[in-house]
């Protein structure tokens, strides 16, 4: 079977892909999505002019500096996201965790707040946080108080768009109108209908590639917030729960972590389970 000219992998050559990823990002590829990783990297192969998939991944166990696995990492991680995807947990920010934090913090001579967007894939999720965050906080902000959002990915060009902060007027369709309003303009570009973010709320976000697998996060701080969310369905049981356990570290006492909707039935040590998706230290 081909599709322009590039043969789909052969059973063992696709099993080499799986093992691969399995060990460099500790991505679970199904057994029958064979069909799916010859879509995503044929344009790349087609770049280097190799029509086979023993030939590339040659290639991939060679790259000593990283820079085509970055692209493969790139080329297979799944990056769907959007403004204020899955809404109720932005509502439950608003109406029960800040007004904790802003009494917490109003009994601290240290003024910090901390939130991590752990997956934050092309920025949106990381931005919503900001937008909700410095509207609930603005007077704290006014007066000095410290919050910042840490955002990560694996993926470097989801993490390139999200650092310019660019987006097509479809894309804001989920944002609150107030928000559209006071945090988006309208840029001059080649490409029609594209919006900049706020300077404001960008100045909020720090955009970080992260590998989950690797074994030295740079991270020195603790938060109240951890959104990782439509992150797990692509891990196997085992490393899943020894990610969530190495998230929980980072909550400091009585911090929240929120998976998505449909990531139900998991326990993790040291966290109470608030309801299904949601945890708390």
């Amino acid at each position: 079977m081909t599709l322009t000219g590039i043969e789909l992998p052969t059973e063992s050559q696709y099993r080499e892909y799986q093992n691969f990823a399995q060990d460099q990002l500790g991505l679970s590829l199904g057994d029958d999505k064979a069909y799916l990783l010859h879509g995503r990297l044929l344009r790349r192969m087609g770049e280097l002019g190799l029509d086979s998939y023993a030939d590339y991944f040659q290639l991939l166990a060679a790259d000593q500096e990283g820079q085509e696995r970055q692209r493969f990492f790139n080329a297979i991680t799944t990056t769907k996201t959007g403004f204020y995807r899955e809404k109720e947990h932005f509502d439950l920010l608003v109406r029960e965790i800040y007004p904790g934090l802003r009494e917490k913090v109003s009994r601290s001579e240290l003024a910090k707040i901390r939130l991590w967007s752990a997956g934050c894939s092309f920025g949106q999720e990381a931005y919503s946080l900001a937008l909700d965050a410095s509207e609930f906080f603005a007077k704290e902000l006014s007066t000095g108080m410290d919050l910042k959002i840490l955002a990560t990915d694996i993926n470097t060009e989801a993490l390139n768009v999200a650092q310019r902060g660019q987006y097509g007027v479809e894309t804001l369709n989920t944002l609150p109108a107030r928000f559209r309003d006071r945090h988006f303009r309208r840029i001059n570009s080649d490409q029609q209908d594209l919006y900049q973010v706020s300077k404001s709320a960008a100045s909020l976000i720090d955009f970080r590639r992260l590998n989950f697998l690797q074994l030295h996060y740079p991270i020195e701080t603790r938060f109240q917030v951890i959104f990782c969310r439509n992150v797990f369905y692509y891990f196997d049981t085992t490393l899943r729960q020894a990610i969530l356990k190495r998230l929980a570290s980072y909550l400091e006492e009585g911090g929240w972590l929120v998976l998505s909707l449909t990531e139900l039935g998991y326990e993790i040590d040291g966290l109470t389970k608030v309801r299904g998706e949601i945890f708390r230290r």
